[in-house]
């Protein structure tokens, strides 16, 4: 179990009611084929920032349980899955590990969501389209049955190489995301910095604030406490606090012990402004805009949901005034919307259930149909 040092507030504070998590809510895609389903891990490990995970799997209708496990392991560099003789053994997802036998064992499930789970028969189990399977980390006294999870994050969805503002010199460099979690589209942003040997969170923050004007930051006796960027504003206690997290890649971030944490050589440190119930890890970023402009979506962002798609599908290139076009596995041209920025939304309800590829300047992602 993961032991963190948390400001008195945040200990006492109740926990807030959630929407259950739904297919919608999957960020993380794998495989291919007309047929979709989830798989959840639950390390039941008492995480503060997150012991349960779910990625979404596309497939033909004939995978089974430890195909899709394989599988996601597979694209996920984050994730290693032991299955020996059928057995499913060990799994390890970042900092998160679940050994069999040391000291309990997974146990697997299955339903339609999250809050129908039952115990199956194990990973040899045939997927229907539709169903959830989760594995869970359990003692069995009573077994323990695959809680509501977070979204796993695809893991280089967004690198260094997508940073467009640098701070600092030397021979070393770090990403700085900053998620507002405000629900503006748009509340998530990176900047890089430059050093050499290591560095701390707050030197980097207090650096990056230095150099763009749009950008504040506020530490107190080593307490990240407010920060402000364009329109965005996160005030300690107002009514969220910051959380801190270190990173080597966006799908791994875990929870670290605040701005003193040390940053090294390709590392990421992010910042999120959550109520702690649960911790909110930083989401997808763009890259922040130069010290001359107002804070904008970067030109690479084309944001896709829900997902799957059933009837309308939502497509969000920002300010970035963009074509967007669709396409089918195949190449087959599905859609295409004519020059424009924000929100646009294409009819899918007559589409065949499967993947498809979504187009937008130099910017592409798979999206889902069902």
């Amino acid at each position: 179990m993961n032991t963190r040092i948390l400001p008195l507030a945040l200990l006492l504070a109740p926990a807030s009611a959630q929407a259950q998590f739904s297919l919608q809510d999957v960020q993380y895609w794998v495989g291919s084929g007309t047929d979709s389903s989830v798989l959840v891990i639950d390390f039941q490990d008492g995480s503060f920032d997150g012991q349960s995970f779910a990625w979404g799997y596309l497939h033909d209708g004939t995978a089974t349980a430890g195909t899709m496990l394989n599988d996601v392991a597979a694209a996920d560099t984050n994730l290693d899955v032991a299955i020996v003789g059928g057995f499913l053994n060990d799994i390890t997802y970042g900092v998160h590990a679940g050994i069999g036998g040391a000291p309990d064992y997974w146990s697997t499930w299955t339903g339609t969501d999250i809050a129908t789970m039952a115990m199956n028969s194990g990973i040899g189990e045939v997927l229907s389209n539709g169903e959830w399977f989760g594995c869970s980390y359990t003692d069995f006294a009573p077994a323990l049955a695959p809680t509501e999870p977070f979204a796993a994050f695809a893991p280089f969805q967004f690198t260094a190489s997508d940073v467009t503002y640098w701070v600092g010199t030397g021979t070393n460099s770090a990403v700085l995301v900053i998620d507002f979690q405000d629900g503006s589209g748009t509340d998530s942003y990176a900047w890089g910095y430059r050093f050499d040997g290591t560095t701390d969170g707050q030197t980097m923050m207090n650096a990056i604030a230095a150099a763009d004007p749009l950008l504040e930051v506020v530490i107190v006796g080593g307490f990240l406490n407010d920060i402000t960027y364009g329109t965005h504003a996160g005030i300690g206690g107002s009514p969220a606090f910051w959380s801190t997290w270190s990173a080597t890649n966006l799908g791994n971030w875990s929870m670290n012990m605040g701005v003193s944490d040390t940053v090294t050589n390709g590392e990421l440190f992010g910042c999120s402004y959550t109520d702690f119930a649960p911790a909110l890890r930083p989401d997808l970023p763009v890259a922040a805009s130069g010290p001359t402009s107002l804070p904008e979506t970067s030109q690479e962002l084309l944001q896709a949901y829900p997902q799957p798609a059933t009837d309308l599908l939502h497509l969000n290139t920002g300010h970035a005034a963009q074509a967007i076009t669709v396409y089918d596995i195949t190449g087959r041209h599905m859609a295409r919307l004519p020059v424009g920025t924000g929100v646009r939304s294409v009819d899918v309800s007559t589409w065949p259930a499967g993947a498809y590829v979504v187009h937008t300047g130099t910017a592409k992602r798979t999206i889902v149909v069902q």
